[in-house]
């Protein structure tokens, strides 16, 4: 998935409906998800979840909670079918850098979900060990989720290789450290 387009989105969500999995992990951390499902909860009213930044005090991170985006809209779509839903990014600090540019999302219209998304693994992007530490993070989430259930698993693209070479070997559980939230409440007016 590409964070913040609608047209991942609304594939999502159809596939969502269409498979109906018993579980939905996303690519979130664990420590955001109760203030994440409260953000969720006041849509369409857009949220921002802010979180000091591990490596520079005078700096803060941010998520968004909006409509367009394809975390929020699995989550969404996972709790209006009763889905469990699992947040599998590690809490264990700093998320990598990764580049996010991709081709026009608006390709896929033309050539579909899957063909972009093959089209784009053919070009992976460089990894690094802060990249294959995340990855190994989630995949031990993953690995220790129910084996026999069907899960549907919500990556970024750049990612998504990285997750599926992690899930391969058994993997050890990551460091965890607490992250102290703020939720803020964006309210937009028409005029």
């Amino acid at each position: 998935m590409i964070p913040g387009r609608a047209e991942f989105s609304l594939e999502l969500r159809r596939l969502i409906l269409r498979e109906r999995p018993p579980m939905v992990a996303v690519e979130l951390p664990g420590s955001l998800e109760d203030v994440y499902l409260q953000a969720l909860a006041r849509l369409p009213e857009m949220s921002v979840l802010l979180y000091a930044d591990p490596n520079d005090d005078e700096r803060a991170i941010y998520v968004p909670v909006e409509p367009c985006d394809p975390f929020t809209e699995a989550v969404r779509t996972a709790l209006e079918i009763d889905s469990q839903v699992v947040f599998i990014e590690p809490d264990f600090g700093a998320r990598p850098h990764l580049p996010d540019i991709y081709p026009d999302p608006y390709a896929t219209r033309y050539i579909g979900i899957e063909r972009y998304i093959e089209a784009w693994r053919v070009h992976p992007n460089e990894r690094t060990e802060e990249v294959a530490a995340h990855a190994a993070g989630m995949a031990w989430k993953l690995q220790g989720s129910d084996p026999l259930a069907r899960v549907l698993v919500v990556l970024s693209l750049n990612l998504l290789d990285p997750v599926l070479d992690a899930m391969e070997t058994p993997q050890d559980q990551p460091p965890h450290r607490e992250r102290p939230i703020c939720a803020c409440s964006i309210r937009i007016r028409t005029v």
